[in-house]
């Protein structure tokens, strides 16, 4: 905590610090084997299996084309009740980003935390994650099938992104660095209707949140169309109002190499 504000850290900071990683992956080992509404597989899925309430495109393949696409402010929500669910569970765990960026990823691909499948003698619970019976298949754990790390998006890619003073624009050309690492992961991170029971889905996701962050330091937390801003962001108690300024959902955002140019 600083400042009562959770630090949301890099992924390869978190394996450098003490006791952050073991954290989250206590954190995350007790709400898999959780199956209730405070556990893993209830909060994975609603975005996918079954409840299906994620935005990507304005909800384009899931029946809708809206004019108008939430998917920043939704997933920010979405993440926010994914980290205090974890909280319930550890205290001290915070939700990490995995820079795609970074010159680890693009040498190794999957940071080193969530691809080792066993730790401490058990099952590493940032490996796999549980999920359900979809039928017709059986209930099993997630898997990935990676590409070659070298694909994965650049820091020139995420700086381009800052120079574009339109949320629209923006928010558009984020998501299609956030599909393509999706379709890097591949395996059940390849599919809407599956892709959060991965562990790695939340600090992608993370990734996501931040970078919209740092768009925002530089082009303004309000800057986004107005006939957004009172758009419930449904299941949770939420409107795009209510999620703009992360300070205010009670979280930050530590230093890394991505950064706001002049910052």
């Amino acid at each position: 905590m600083a400042n009562g504000l959770t630090v949301r850290s890099s992924i390869e900071t978190l394996e450098n610090a003490q006791g952050g990683l073991d954290a989250l992956r206590d954190a995350y080992s007790k709400l898999q084997v959780i199956t209730d509404n405070r556990g893993w597989i209830y909060w994975a899925g609603v975005h996918g299996y079954p409840q299906f309430m994620c935005w990507h495109h304005g909800r384009a393949g899931m029946g809708d084309q809206l004019p108008y696409d939430l998917f920043l402010p939704w997933h920010r929500a979405y993440l926010l009740y994914w980290e205090h669910t974890m909280k319930d569970q550890n205290g001290a765990a915070a939700l990490p980003w995995w820079d795609w960026t970074s010159d680890g990823s693009h040498a190794n691909g999957i940071p080193n935390s969530y691809s080792t499948p066993q730790v401490n003698g058990g099952n590493n619970p940032l490996a796999s994650g549980p999920m359900p019976a979809i039928p017709p298949d059986p209930a099993r754990q997630t898997q990935r099938a990676p590409n070659d790390p070298s694909q994965l998006p650049t820091s020139n890619d995420v700086q381009g992104l800052m120079g574009l003073g339109n949320y629209v624009d923006f928010s558009d050309q984020l998501q299609d660095i956030h599909d393509s690492v999706h379709g890097w992961v591949s395996g059940d991170m390849g599919v809407v209707a599956v892709s959060a029971y991965d562990p790695i889905f939340w600090s992608h996701h993370c990734m996501i949140d931040r970078v919209w962050y740092l768009w925002q330091l530089q082009n303004g937390i309000n800057n986004i169309p107005a006939d957004y801003l009172d758009k419930a962001l449904a299941p949770f108690a939420m409107t795009v109002r209510d999620v703009l300024d992360i300070n205010r959902l009670g979280y930050e955002y530590a230093q890394a190499s991505v950064t706001v140019p002049g910052q």
